[in-house]
């Protein structure tokens, strides 16, 4: 519980910035990176949180297709050492090639990354995705090329987070 607090101020202090600056400062990301690489490391996902840190390391080779390779090759790795973290093993990946290609940020993938970490579950991408197209929607009204991402990331995990305690009012759903 007070991982996700903590997971929750750290991207609603990042959301303000992104939306005054289009810019998050490094130390939020990167404390929010390292600290949820920690606390998966503390649940028993050990693997995911080692592909974290090859792919982080991984980044600064020279060649894309080298870059390809040892990110898909390491992920094969963590998700065979690990099989419980394939699916996170997989989102990782996935996150990161969004990355490489130029589609998200580095604050976008650390900040995904964290969230996937602390909340142990890939699905929270869901309403993550859900608050992203909402927000690309209305930029696409406004004629915006960009969008703050990290507000769609804190709304999807506040969502997500918040979820198991909204049912009860909701109903059985």
């Amino acid at each position: 519980m007070i991982a996700r607090i903590a997971l929750l101020a750290l991207l609603f202090m990042s959301m303000l910035y992104d939306l005054r600056e289009r810019e998050v400062p490094m130390l939020l990301t990167i404390t929010g990176l390292v600290g949820s690489g920690l606390y998966a490391i503390l649940n028993g996902l050990w693997a995911p949180a080692l592909l974290t840190a090859v792919l982080t390391l991984v980044s600064d080779f020279n060649h894309r297709a080298i870059r390809l390779a040892i990110a898909m090759i390491s992920s094969v790795v963590a998700s065979f050492v690990q099989p419980g973290g394939v699916l996170i093993c997989a989102t990782l990946l996935g996150v990161w090639v969004l990355w490489e290609f130029g589609i998200l940020g580095g604050a976008d993938v650390k900040f995904l990354i964290a969230a996937v970490f602390v909340l142990g579950n890939p699905a929270v991408l869901i309403p993550i995705s859900l608050a992203g197209g909402i927000q690309g929607v209305i930029a696409s009204v406004q004629k915006k090329k960009e969008i703050p991402f990290v507000v769609s990331i804190f709304c999807g995990t506040l969502l997500f987070a918040l979820y198991p305690y909204l049912s009860c009012f909701l109903g059985k759903v």
